[in-house]
């Protein structure tokens, strides 16, 4: 399965590291891990689609239960500009209005225009769960809002839209195929899933 991903906002996943100026630091050459894909897309499944925990962890897995598919790190599309640009950051004292001995926060962030990543299936699965599994991969995909971190500060907001299976590119056709992805969705018990 492949995805692309339209950036909205700058992004940033931070490395843990200062460096070059700046006290948060991205990583140049993976920008967007697979980790970080992985967790969205998980975070999308159980927070936004609401779907039964079995599902969830018998999709992207468990401490104890890998998933059947692996995520490729997000690489930048070819042809579209990508570069790293620092942002500087305040905090205010609610006492006296004014900045905070310190609080000057210097953070690196990724921009970019769009990029893509692969879902592969890398595990055995029961050939009547394939759909099943893809149905949620390509929900909670169209789930996903924003990757990285200070989300909810206006950083990290996408869109991502599979490509292969295809999204439909006529909007006529849109609401035919939610239609059948809500469909599968709707139809996966609520019960332990079988693995």
């Amino acid at each position: 399965m492949r995805f692309q991903i339209a950036f909205h906002t700058p992004f940033r996943v931070a490395t843990g590291r200062a460096g070059e100026g700046s006290d948060t630091t991205v990583d140049r050459q993976t920008p967007l891990p697979a980790s970080s894909l992985k967790g969205v897309m998980r975070s999308a499944a159980r927070d936004v689609l609401r779907l039964a925990p079995g599902w969830v962890d018998a999709v992207y897995g468990t401490a104890w239960q890998e998933s059947p598919w692996s995520w490729s790190d997000a690489t930048p599309q070819a042809g579209t500009p990508a570069q790293v640009r620092v942002r500087a950051r305040i905090q205010i004292a609610q006492d006296t209005a004014t900045v905070v001995d310190g609080a000057l926060a210097i953070a690196e962030e990724f921009h970019a225009a769009g990029a893509e990543f692969t879902i592969t299936r890398s595990g055995w699965l029961e050939p009547d769960l394939v759909a099943a599994h893809e149905a949620v991969l390509v929900a909670s995909a169209r789930a996903v809002t924003a990757v990285g971190g200070v989300r909810r500060r206006g950083l990290g907001w996408v869109s991502i839209t599979p490509s292969d299976p295809p999204w439909p590119g006529d909007e006529g056709q849109v609401p035919a195929y939610v239609d059948r992805l809500l469909a599968t969705l709707a139809a996966l018990p609520d019960r332990e899933v079988p693995r």
